[in-house]
């Protein structure tokens, strides 16, 4: 992992075969980050979990994917939850039939590398309970 920070404004690239969440949370906690929107990012990931929510049973329903895909697009935020770096990330994907796939992403490898790019919320905080799968994002100052 490489981190670059320049106020608010923050530049991850993650190297081959780095647990792209499990790498996420470190760098995150390293550098006393807990509060941030993620804008974009670029790349590949293999062995990825992606899942949607589903309303009614209050629980996600999840793939394993375990072919290379292109990152095309993530977005999302990192909250406090239980006191650490919480990110809830959203991904769309696309392998060899340049199908598109998506959803909410549990985790994955990073494969060849993949850039992340994001701002933190400056003094406002963002915090997630602990209580439930889907829990509503609070902000606090």
């Amino acid at each position: 992992m490489i981190f670059g920070r320049d106020e608010s404004v923050l530049l991850f690239r993650f190297e081959d075969g780095e647990d792209f969440i499990d790498t996420f949370v470190r760098t995150l906690s390293d550098n006393g980050l807990h509060s941030l929107i993620v804008v974009s990012g670029i790349g590949m990931l293999r062995d990825f979990t992606i899942g949607w929510f589903n309303s009614v049973s209050k629980q996600y329903e999840k793939e394993l994917v375990t072919v290379p895909h292109e990152l095309l697009h993530i977005s999302g935020n990192v909250s406090l939850k239980g006191g650490k770096p919480f990110p809830h990330l959203h991904v769309t994907l696309s392998g060899p039939s340049r199908s598109a796939v998506g959803g909410h992403l549990f985790g994955g490898t990073v494969c060849n590398t993949t850039e992340l790019f994001a701002i933190t919320t400056g003094d406002l905080r963002l915090i997630r309970d602990v209580s439930g799968a889907a829990t509503p994002l609070e902000f606090r100052k």
